[in-house]
């Protein structure tokens, strides 16, 4: 049995507030018990918070080896088929030359704190995963779908615009997880796009809906996944999607294209934050934390909370100085700086080893 203490536990889907608190882990590596501290521990990590691992719910990895590339409109930096983002990144692969690039994005990922990405991979799902396992970061991986039917479980179109009805349905009458951007652009939804990706395709994962109205997003069944991608929308399309009316669907967060921008959910918590105060939107800062930690987990089963029964899966953050309210501190504040150490089962991986 290993038992872990620090000044604050987040536990549970809620993320419910545990002072002075310990997580008991058995030999299996499953959290055993999660309560305050009275007694023998095995690990004190002192003025800490134990939290969740963050999830980084849409990134584009392979993009990392065009880094600071966008320069360009958006669809002729990654439309497809014929933006200059595939095109580069055929070569790429092709020669094996994006696997370098890939592993150090994965590090630089986990040492910003995330356990699990939701990866769009335009090619080489198998690789993207395998990058992301060896620096201990679970990776659900999204192949592209370019007309053909990949073997891979989970699948991806850039937009739903771009290939017939009767392919949509066949991609998803083969395959178990489907997702697609929608709405990202005005042109997009003005051509139909969400109704096509609810309607024909059916998909599992919706992402960006910038342009989505209040009424529209309304209709989307609650069962299904919606990401939103802060900095990427307001840097490439000057606009944030309609926050509050998410809220019900409990979206996740992404950082989207890794040329644009690192592998980083505190900043994408942190921006969100600000710019809902602008918009006058009352975004309370748990839902933001479970934004990047439970409601993925809820949703696609990437990360994990802190509850007993489960694999022990937790990020401790230090904190620097006393806080009256550590939700408060890790969605305006905390940051890779921060992260002490990782618990993987009964293991602790601490910043430095990575």
């Amino acid at each position: 049995m290993v038992v872990v203490r620090a000044k604050y536990v987040l536990w549970g889907a809620d993320l419910e507030v545990v002072e002075d608190g310990v997580v008991e882990v058995d030999d299996e590596g499953k959290v055993a018990g999660i309560g305050k501290y009275s007694g023998q521990i095995s690990l004190d990590l002192g003025n800490a918070v134990l939290m969740p691992q963050l999830v980084d719910a849409h990134i584009h990895p392979l993009d990392v080896a065009m880094a600071d590339r966008d320069d360009y409109y958006i669809d002729d930096l990654v439309g497809w088929p014929h933006g200059v983002k595939y095109h580069f990144l055929r070569r790429l692969v092709a020669k094996r030359r994006h696997l370098r690039p890939l592993e150090a994005l994965a590090r630089r990922a986990r040492r910003y704190g995330i356990g699990c990405v939701v990866a769009y991979a335009e090619y080489a799902a198998g690789d993207v995963e395998a990058a992301f396992k060896k620096y201990g970061v679970d990776a659900l991986a999204f192949q592209e779908a370019h007309g053909d039917m990949p073997e891979h479980p989970y699948v991806q179109v850039a937009s739903p615009l771009d290939h017939p009805p009767e392919y949509l349905k066949e991609l998803r009458r083969r395959h178990k997880l489907v997702s697609t951007h929608v709405s990202e652009t005005e042109d997009c939804h003005e051509a139909g796009d969400l109704d096509l990706a609810l309607k024909i395709l059916d998909a599992d994962v919706l992402v960006h809906l910038v342009y989505a109205t209040a009424e529209e997003i309304e209709a989307i069944p609650r069962g299904k996944a919606v990401v939103i991608n802060p900095r990427a929308n307001a840097y490439f399309v000057g606009r944030l999607p309609d926050v509050p009316s998410l809220m019900p669907l409990r979206p996740l967060l992404g950082t989207d294209n890794a040329f644009v921008n690192e592998p980083d959910i505190w900043a994408e918590v942190k921006f969100l934050h600000a710019y809902g105060r602008t918009r006058g939107w009352d975004l309370d800062e748990r839902d933001l934390l479970k934004m990047a930690t439970t409601w993925p987990w809820e949703k696609l089963r990437c990360g994990s909370p802190i509850d007993v029964g489960l694999r022990a899966k937790a990020l401790a953050v230090a904190l620097p100085y006393p806080t009256h309210n550590v939700y408060k501190f890790l969605a305006r504040r905390a940051g890779a700086q921060d992260v002490l150490a990782f618990i993987e089962g009964d293991e602790v991986v601490f910043q430095h080893e990575i």
